[in-house]
């Protein structure tokens, strides 16, 4: 696995090519801009080779540091601090390039929860760009070059922006804490093998081995109420300690071993089983329903439409990487959604799924097995 440079931030540069893309297996940078495109119509599969060689050219340069071509604001983009950019397709795409049966399993939309409050504007789009950086300068100017970039073939449809802890303020892979104050994304794949099992496709197919499959969701969070709990109230919502993230079960780190067996003197269970860690934890019998978490915090201007409380508009841009959805973010997502504490203080109100391409070449571009083979 690649980590991030531990050297100057302003020289620090995260790989661009290998056989997977970068911004999924390193810890997330302090600053993440998502911007979503649909394409144009009458977009063929000739004007697909185009957009993403393009696309995968600029990126490459941006997060090396390399020079790009015509480009008169290189000084904005002059500290790579550990840039990463990954492209996602939508389904729509293998419609287009007439191979709907090269698809990989779960890359359609997740299906409806009774919670779900989802919004048109934070919808599917035909593609996306995960820009990620510890510089935000860099990743805002990356973006918009980018964007203008596509804009021969695509418009932009919505971008989402989220933060992170500063480079250097947290030890290098430390679980990050989101607005509710909980550390957020303990559970994530650390090893090789982890990551396999959870993660990247095995494909005879070449176009899709080594890709992924990307879930996007938009949570808005209730600050106000939760606010009005206790840190025990809040421990027992999310079945972990609130400051140290240890299982109620016992323990002292977050990392260790809840005993979803363990009861207090009457009888009752120490970690309750309708608690956030009970309902996502890896079930008995379903192996498949874990996934790597990598999510941001957001805060916009009060009265958006979208947002289903009062107060702070404040929320998760919540981004998940897997093998399948339907065996892992929605399995997951449904025992959420049929019984969490925490689903008292959320709301689901954006939602998209893409294919993570495989890696690249110093020569390819993103999809290039499947634009072409």
């Amino acid at each position: 696995m690649t980590q991030a440079s531990e050297t100057s931030l302003r020289g620090a540069k995260i790989p661009f090519d290998g056989s997977v893309q970068s911004g999924i297996e390193q810890p997330g940078q302090a600053h993440l801009r998502l911007v979503a495109f649909d394409l144009k119509d009458g977009i063929d599969a000739a004007d697909l080779k185009e957009l993403f060689s393009s696309l995968t050219d600029v990126a490459r340069r941006l997060t090396q540091g390399q020079d790009i071509e015509g480009y008169l604001e290189p000084e904005m983009v002059a500290a790579t601090a550990n840039l990463t950019i990954t492209a996602g397709f939508g389904e729509r795409i293998f419609d287009i390039l007439g191979k709907p049966e090269r698809k990989p399993a779960g890359l359609h939309d997740i299906p409806a929860f009774q919670h779900d409050m989802l919004r048109p504007e934070w919808s599917q789009s035909d593609f996306v760009l995960q820009l990620c950086g510890d510089d935000l300068v860099t990743v805002t100017a990356a973006a918009r070059l980018l964007e203008k970039k596509a804009a021969t073939w695509a418009t932009v449809k919505w971008f989402q922006k989220g933060f992170s802890y500063a480079w250097g303020s947290q030890p290098y892979g430390a679980t990050p804490r989101n607005p509710l104050g909980q550390l957020d994304g303990t559970v994530n794949p650390s090893t090789p093998e982890e990551w396999s099992e959870q993660v990247w496709i095995d494909s005879k197919d070449k176009a899709i081995n080594n890709s992924c499959v990307m879930v996007v969701r938009r949570i808005a969070l209730d600050l106000n109420n939760w606010d009005e709990l206790s840190t025990d109230e809040r421990s027992i919502v999310i079945g972990r300690d609130f400051h140290t993230g240890a299982p109620l079960s016992g323990g002292e780190s977050e990392f260790d071993e809840e005993d979803m067996d363990a009861i207090d003197d009457k009888g009752e269970y120490l970690i309750h089983r309708q608690s956030h860690l009970a309902l996502s934890r890896e079930q008995d019998g379903q192996p498949d329903d874990a996934l790597r978490r990598r999510a941001y915090a957001y805060e916009d201007q009060p009265g958006e439409p979208a947002f289903p409380f009062q107060g702070p508009n404040v929320g998760l841009v919540w981004v998940a990487f897997q093998k399948n959805p339907d065996n892992q973010f929605s399995a997951i997502q449904a025992r959420l959604d049929r019984g969490d504490l925490l689903n008292e203080w959320n709301r689901h109100i954006g939602s998209a799924v893409y294919w993570i391409a495989p890696g690249t070449t110093p020569d390819s571009y993103w999809g290039q097995e499947l634009i072409e083979g």
